[in-house]
């Protein structure tokens, strides 16, 4: 394990980890459908299992961008999600034997991701505020533009991705994390309930409650 961590130091610290990941999709096994065929995944999971670091790197570049992205939009800080991915990720190095179910892979990473998010942040206020124009060198968590589109485009497309991240920071906790896991991690509502820990019918409510929520927000936003 310290061997892979000192090998590929950029695999956690290097602020292109977004843009190198973005390059690596382009490969998906599944060209075009957004999904990762299930029994690629479970052989990489069998593999990692018995030590082996290329698949235990497969696993991270595939999950990496996820779990840091939902970290982020829990604690609204790069270098915090940054510090709390690395940390999720050696502990599934260290736990993935532990795993019975391979096809529960995802939900089990994002409880790790989550139980570190609350074991930093358990006494502090979630956070409320407008995200911060990110600096120069401040690309943890930030897609490469979209050639394609036009400066203005591009502008109002920026805009209206800081409105929703503000109201995505805006909603209580426990909306902003499900919604998070639903509307821009893609999980399932049994899965979301999996993680969170709690009954199927209240993650459904407080899923539905916070996409009205964001809606009205962000059409708010939009009329100022």
């Amino acid at each position: 394990m310290r061997a892979f961590f000192s090998e590929r130091p950029k695999l956690f610290f290097c602020n292109g980890i977004i843009v190198r990941e973005l390059s690596l999709a382009r490969h998906d096994p599944n060209p075009g459908s957004g999904t990762l065929d299930p029994s690629l995944l479970r052989e990489w999971i069998k593999k990692a299992k018995k030590g082996d670091i290329g698949s235990y790197q497969r696993l991270y570049e595939v999950f990496a961008r996820k779990v840091l992205n939902f970290i982020y939009r829990m604690v609204n800080s790069v270098e915090e999600a940054e510090d709390l991915t690395q940390e999720t990720f050696v502990t599934v190095y260290r736990k993935l034997g532990s795993l019975k179910d391979d096809a529960k892979f995802e939900p089990w990473l994002f409880r790790i991701a989550r139980n570190y998010v609350y074991q930093r942040y358990r006494s502090r206020t979630p956070a409320t505020v407008p995200i911060e124009e990110p600096d120069d060198n401040d690309k943890g968590v930030t897609e490469p533009a979209d050639t394609r589109k036009n400066p203005d485009e591009q502008f109002q497309a920026k805009e209206l991705q800081d409105v929703v991240q503000e109201v995505i920071n805006s909603l209580p906790e426990k909306y902003r994390e499900v919604f998070v896991l639903s509307a821009i991690q893609q999980l399932s509502y049994n899965e979301i309930a999996d993680i969170v820990g709690r009954s199927l019918p209240s993650v459904k409510t407080d899923i539905h409650r916070a996409r009205l929520e964001v809606r009205k927000k962000v059409k708010h936003y939009l009329k100022v």
